[in-house]
């Protein structure tokens, strides 16, 4: 299959243009070829867009963005309708991309577009969801890329407190089971206390429940062994407010009812007192 050349930009939310600040909120996609025209918008989960602009109505977003994909199906409709044929294939190709470039084009409205990106796709409809799953979903953003900066505070934390000799990273092992812990105390070569980060805000309630459930399995299968000594602490990060996910948060509060007790403490990651107080003993 060939590929196709687009041209892509991310459409951005600018409710105040005075500070610049500017969420993104879709992917607007164009192929001159095959005169593609996609789109994909943040329509529903919009929470985090109202949280990060405390102080805009709720509506404003909602009717901002019903009128954009509005406009946004009119062009596509013109295009659909739009049946030219030009012998010469780079001036096809030239108008479109002015086509694009003029949709693009900076305007002192709410809704703005990044400059021009370029891609090659053979789906251009893939192309597009995977693009707005990384500029806007941030799918790159794993567990394990929130608990990599959970831990980096938690570092300076303990840096801060003239804490980070005392504790280091370190596999806790025999020879048939190991865990890694980013922050372990030793007396003597054995494990006497551990602090492990948890991010256990993830998209799916489920993933929540189970992320936790693992780490609790880990500690028991240590302590099993004699491997782990002594009381672990982990700093949690739950999922931000957001009315539409109310089953998040409850998986959240369940995980951490579950996970306190025996040996196990929990901490909010904000709760800085809490985890030197742990940490000093």
């Amino acid at each position: 299959m060939s590929r196709l050349a687009c041209q892509y930009a991310i459409v951005r939310f600018m409710p105040y243009i005075e500070t610049g600040e500017f969420a993104n909120v879709g992917i607007l996609l164009w192929v001159p070829k095959t005169r593609y025209l996609g789109f994909k918008l943040l329509r529903k989960k919009h929470a985090r867009i109202t949280q990060f602009f405390g102080e805009l109505e709720r509506g404003v977003y909602l009717k901002t963005m019903a009128n954009f994909e509005i406009e946004l199906r009119r062009v596509q409709g013109m295009l659909a309708n739009y049946i030219t044929d030009f012998e010469d294939g780079d001036r096809e190709y030239g108008f479109h991309n002015g086509l694009f470039q003029e949709l693009i084009r900076p305007r002192e409205t709410i809704v703005r577009f990044s400059e021009q990106r370029v891609a090659l796709t053979e789906n251009p409809g893939q192309t597009l969801t995977e693009l707005y799953d990384y500029y806007v979903g941030r799918n790159f953003v794993t567990k394990e890329y929130q608990e990599a900066i959970l831990e980096k505070g938690i570092k300076q934390l303990l840096e801060q407190r003239d804490l980070a000799r005392q504790y280091t990273k370190r596999r806790i092992e025999d020879k048939v089971y190991g865990v890694t812990f980013p922050f372990v105390e030793q007396n003597e070569g054995r494990a006497v206390r551990a602090i492990k980060p948890l991010f256990l805000g993830q998209s799916d309630s489920t993933a929540i429940i189970e992320h936790g459930g693992r780490w609790k399995l880990k500690v028991e299968q240590l302590r099993k062994r004699h491997l782990l000594n002594g009381p672990v602490l982990f700093p949690v990060k739950g999922p931000g407010i957001d009315d539409s996910q109310d089953i998040r948060r409850e998986a959240f509060e369940e995980t951490l009812a579950s996970l306190t007790g025996d040996g196990i403490e929990v901490a909010l990651y904000t709760e800085q007192d809490k985890i030197i107080e742990f940490a000093t003993h």
